[in-house]
Formats: structure tokens, C-alpha cells, sequence
């Protein structure tokens, strides 16, 4: 059964700290690569390991911390949020929202906004992070479901970040991993594992 969670500060604290482990092992691989120790291959399947648990990670803590607000909790500044369930606790709050669905997807950025609308007043404090990032978090998404699932659906729409990323579509399609290791547009300084390690951070910071 999975963990059950008493506050908001808590999931958030766990997920950082975790985070921070995941940058940690990357910036080895990279120190590692540079010296030789790593060869490409190995660096771009260590960096979607990276990617892949992290994103595992925050799919966790969005889910642990609705969950907490299904159930009426304060956000760690204090402020009040208004949830129209009513659960016995943090197990309820769950079986409320899944009903008759297989399960509840967490990785969806429009599920999580129709969610947070459906069950706490006015979406807050879920639904303003997600709508503000909905893009990025959406081309995460299709980065994750083709290292889950390798398949022709998600090469496609993988397909569709590498041509924004390259301005066409390069003769040889490039791994996730490689894409995760290519230099970030936005901040040259970055590639985009640290780009994505740094959006899951602000959204963790703003949806506390």
C-alpha cells in the first residue's frame, strides 16, 4: 500500500531531498563521462534513469499532496484551501476520486487541472502552476512515455519535441537520453535533465 502522508511539508521535504540525490548521481555521470570513465551510450541511459526516477518522484508528490488537499489541509504558508470532498482520511480521499477508473493519472498536466477544478475551489493551489506550465510539462510527459513504452504512439509524438528542438527532423533520431544531455535553448548553460530537474522543483516550491 503506499505511503500514507500527514503533511504538506513532509512530501515536500522527501521530495526534494530526493531530487537532490538524483542531481547529485547525475553530476557524477557527467564528472564521470568527462574523464572517460562513461561512454555516451552509458551517460544517455544513466540520464533517462535520472529523468525517468525523478519524474516518478514527482508524480508521487503531486499525487500526495492532492490527496492532502482533498482533505482540506493548509498549504506550508498557511493559506486555507477548500476542498469539496469530504474523506475519512488520506486512503479515502483516493478511492473518492478513482470511482470506477482503473487508477488516477498523475502525469497528465490537463487531468491535473481538470482534477484540481472538479475538487478544490477554484483549482487552487494546483491548477494556476499547471495551466502556466501545461506546455513544458506536457512535452515532459512525452518524454517519459517513450522511455516507458518505446512504442510507435510515443516515438511520434517524441518526434514532435525534436523537430521544435532541431527545426527538423534530424536524419538519426536521437534517444531520450541524448535529447536529456543536448544544451537547453532557454539557458545555454543547462541541458535539459537540469532544466527539468529545475521546473519540477519551482512547481513542488508553488504548489506547497
Amino acid at each position: 500500500m503506499s505511503k500514507k502522508r500527514i503533511k504538506i511539508s513532509a512530501a515536500y521535504n522527501d521530495f526534494i531531498k530526493t531530487i537532490n540525490g538524483l542531481r547529485s548521481f547525475d553530476s557524477t555521470n557527467q564528472l564521470n563521462f568527462n574523464k572517460g570513465l562513461l561512454s555516451k551510450k552509458q551517460i544517455h541511459i544513466l540520464s533517462e534513469s535520472c529523468f525517468f526516477s525523478a519524474f516518478r518522484e514527482y508524480e508521487n508528490f503531486v499525487r500526495d499532496i492532492f490527496l492532502l488537499y482533498a482533505q482540506g489541509k493548509k498549504t506550508t504558508s498557511g493559506s486555507k484551501v477548500v476542498s469539496y470532498l469530504n474523506p475519512i482520511d488520506f486512503f479515502h480521499a483516493e478511492k473518492m476520486m478513482q470511482s470506477s477508473m482503473p487508477f488516477l493519472d498523475w502525469n497528465s498536466p490537463d487531468t491535473v487541472i481538470e482534477r484540481s477544478e472538479l475538487y478544490l475551489k477554484d483549482g487552487y493551489p494546483i491548477k494556476t502552476p499547471y495551466t502556466t506550465n501545461r506546455s513544458k510539462l506536457s512535452d515532459y510527459k512525452k518524454l517519459r512515455n517513450h522511455i516507458a513504452h518505446n512504442s510507435t504512439t510515443s516515438l511520434s509524438a517524441y518526434k514532435k519535441i525534436l523537430r521544435v528542438y532541431f527545426r527538423t527532423m534530424p536524419l538519426k533520431t536521437p534517444s531520450v537520453g541524448e535529447y536529456l544531455v543536448l544544451t537547453a535553448r532557454a539557458d545555454r548553460t543547462k541541458y535539459h535533465l537540469l532544466e527539468f530537474f529545475d521546473l519540477i522543483e519551482d512547481m513542488a516550491d508553488k504548489l506547497k
